[in-house]
């Protein structure tokens, strides 16, 4: 029994770092977070590009940004936001800078997940 006990305790914590890199098919919310996925076409004959998202509760007033990721070679790439307002429609848009400058994805947008209503069964 503790031999299980800490084999899936090492699962747990060691699954964070094993499946990090693991991206969703497409963006999608949960109550209090979002997995932005985005995909770069290509590097634009730079040796890195630098990509991030955008997003925020106004499709004109984007002003929040997730961490930046280096990317080497064109491919999708995800980022999961936490501490999100549940029951929220959020805008966002990926983006993407060389040493050409900064390219921005089209403006789209998700709704949080809202709370479950607790159902009450009484006997």
């Amino acid at each position: 029994m503790k031999k299980l006990f800490i084999f899936l305790l090492l699962i747990t914590f060691f699954s964070e770092f094993v499946f990090a890199e693991t991206c969703p098919s497409k963006t999608v919310a949960g109550r209090n977070y979002i997995h932005f996925v985005g995909k770069l076409e290509g590097v634009g004959g730079d040796e890195k590009v630098i990509v991030w998202f955008e997003y925020g509760l106004n499709k004109k007033n984007l002003n929040k940004k997730t961490k930046e990721i280096e990317l080497r070679e064109p491919k999708i790439f995800c980022y999961k936001e936490i501490k999100l307002k549940p029951c929220t429609t959020y805008y966002y848009r990926a983006a993407a800078k060389n040493t050409a400058g900064t390219n921005y994805g089209e403006v789209k947008s998700i709704k949080t997940l809202c709370k479950k209503k607790l159902k009450w069964i009484i006997f």
